[in-house]
């Protein structure tokens, strides 16, 4: 193996509406458990939509006891879950901070949304003595490249519902190209507020299944009606394979390629063909020197809106011709809603798990076929794939960002 062309996931660090870790969180998921609910932490009584995917209640517990009263002045919340996502995969990975050059560490953040801070207006945050702190977008890596004296490139990338997937790209590419020894990457949103809610309802992009909101997210079912707003994130650690290898890190997984591509279409739309997405798909096989036959898992975008899975769906097809039929395909999505700037980086975390234990978390909520979503999405139930060797996950931002990661297991 030429370890030059791949990058270790040696740390993962989750928290979504099924758990504070990811141990929980993967548990969770692979027991097609629903995470999503009745909203709680503020009114929602001039809301069309009433449900997202909140965190667990524990969740606001850590945060009392992690961060001190000025720190929550000074940041949103989104700041102070990309470093509990972080802490905990920096943790998982093993790794001694302190004893890496800290200009070959660079920490980059995704997140797609405005920086709010739960259950308050926009207006609110623009008087605060710490306005300016909280709203900062770069605050999220600035915080956690502070945190751990990381001292490489650290910034934020805004691409929508893409923006996690993008994040980790850009660490990849800083490791695979030498620049790095390793990267901390993290995506994430704390986007279930009442602005963001009433913002995506005026798009038409929410489901309104407020009597069912365990069944609201149904990813490629014909009867979906659009995602569900979840807050969540995912924290992960890319490690030059040899740096790994060296210290007996515990390898989840390998990234070995992406792609990434504008669809210069409609600034919410996808193209309908499918084109673009499967161009994406295509340049990250490319990249990562696999052929199609090798791939067994697509971690789909998979939103549960009718435009979105039905042109990944013919994306896929486009890509993979008649193996298409032979992937597992699925979203967890349906689990805990659309996380935004979190759903990428959740679902590469869930990637490299799912080829580290040998299995696929199930596309929840598919009950009735869609004839235009015909592949295999994995439904309601996990499935064991011990001969699984490559998989891709998908990533598309409104604005057309798209972007597509390949993972390989570790022999």
């Amino acid at each position: 193996m030429d370890d030059s062309r791949y990058v270790a996931v040696t740390g993962i660090g989750m928290i979504s509406s099924l758990g504070l870790s990811t141990p929980e969180c993967w548990k969770n998921m692979v027991d097609g458990k629903p995470g999503v609910r009745r909203i709680t932490r503020f009114d929602t009584s001039d809301c069309l939509t009433k449900i997202g995917g909140e965190l667990p209640l524990e969740y606001y517990e850590v945060e009392k006891k992690e961060f001190s009263k000025r720190f929550f002045k000074q940041t949103a919340s989104t700041a102070r879950l990309g470093l509990l996502c972080a802490k905990e995969a920096i943790k998982d990975s093993g790794l001694e901070i302190e004893k890496l050059d800290p200009y070959r560490c660079p920490v980059i953040s995704g997140s797609g949304g405005f920086i709010l801070e739960e259950g308050k207006g926009l207006e609110e945050l623009k008087t605060s003595k710490f306005g300016v702190l909280q709203e900062m977008v770069n605050a999220i890596s600035a915080w956690i490249s502070i945190k751990y004296s990381l001292k490489g490139p650290s910034f934020n990338v805004a691409t929508a519902c893409g923006s996690g997937g993008f994040a980790i790209w850009n660490a990849f590419d800083y490791v695979r190209s030498g620049k790095a020894d390793m990267a901390v990457a993290v995506g994430l949103d704390m986007m279930v507020t009442k602005e963001s809610i009433q913002s995506f309802n005026q798009l038409m992009a929410l489901s309104e299944e407020n009597n069912f909101p365990e069944r609201a997210s149904r990813p490629f079912d014909k009867r979906r009606s659009g995602f569900v707003l979840a807050n969540g994130g995912c924290a992960v650690i890319l490690e030059r394979l040899d740096h790994a290898r060296q210290r007996d890190a515990n390898i989840y997984a390998l990234a070995s390629g992406y792609g990434c591509s504008s669809e210069a279409f409609n600034i919410v739309a996808p193209d309908p063909t499918g084109k673009e997405m499967a161009k994406t798909m295509s340049l990250a096989l490319e990249d990562a020197r696999i052929s199609k036959e090798k791939i067994g898992y697509v971690n789909a975008h998979g939103t549960s809106t009718p435009h979105n899975d039905r042109c990944e769906t013919r994306a896929i097809k486009t890509v993979f011709g008649e193996h298409a039929y032979k992937l597992a395909v699925s979203s967890q999505k349906s689990m805990i809603g659309h996380t935004i700037g979190g759903a990428g980086a959740i679902e590469f975390g869930v990637t490299a798990l799912s080829l580290h234990h040998g299995i696929i978390t199930p596309t929840i909520n598919y009950e009735e076929p869609d004839p235009d979503c015909d592949l295999d999405y994995v439904p309601n139930e996990a499935r064991e794939v011990n001969d699984l060797e490559a998989a891709i996950s998908n990533s598309f931002g409104f604005g057309g960002h798209n972007c597509s990661i390949v993972l390989e297991k570790y022999k």
